[in-house]
């Protein structure tokens, strides 16, 4: 009896036209989900700068004087350090409570479509107080 070999000559391009696309997505996947990682980092890093230079109006007479400049430093940090578009900063604060926070929203433009991110920053306010032994 006379055995037939079976061809085998296409069986690895086949495998390889079903497994190339999975191995492709899931690769493309992790690099946007990289892409997001690092935008969401540089959000709460702009925030942490804002929320930095807010925490000195601690003892300032108005505190919200500090608000435009804490948004002009997040803003810039977002923008040109870490690439984000359309960004709103919001800071804020709270006297009652003594605390300085500093929200960051902004896009990040990816191969696979935008992502918004959104980070935010809280810290106690400076209080600055003389030396109680300067009055004797």
């Amino acid at each position: 009896m006379i055995r037939r070999r079976r061809a085998e000559g296409g069986t690895s391009a086949v495998e390889f036209s079903i497994i190339a696309p999975v191995f492709l997505l899931l690769v493309f996947l992790i690099i946007q989900i990289g892409l997001w990682y690092f935008g969401r980092n540089v959000a709460e890093a702009a925030a942490r700068e804002g929320v930095s230079y807010l925490r000195l109006a601690g003892n300032d007479s108005d505190p919200a004087t500090f608000e435009p400049q804490a948004a002009k430093i997040a803003s810039y940090y977002a923008t040109q350090v870490g690439m984000l578009h359309n960004v709103e900063v919001t800071p804020t604060i709270n006297v009652s409570t003594g605390r300085a926070t500093v929200l960051v929203s902004g896009t990040l433009h990816l191969p696979g479509g935008d992502i918004r991110v959104e980070q935010s920053a809280e810290a106690t306010l400076e209080q600055f107080r003389g030396d109680p032994r300067g009055d004797e």
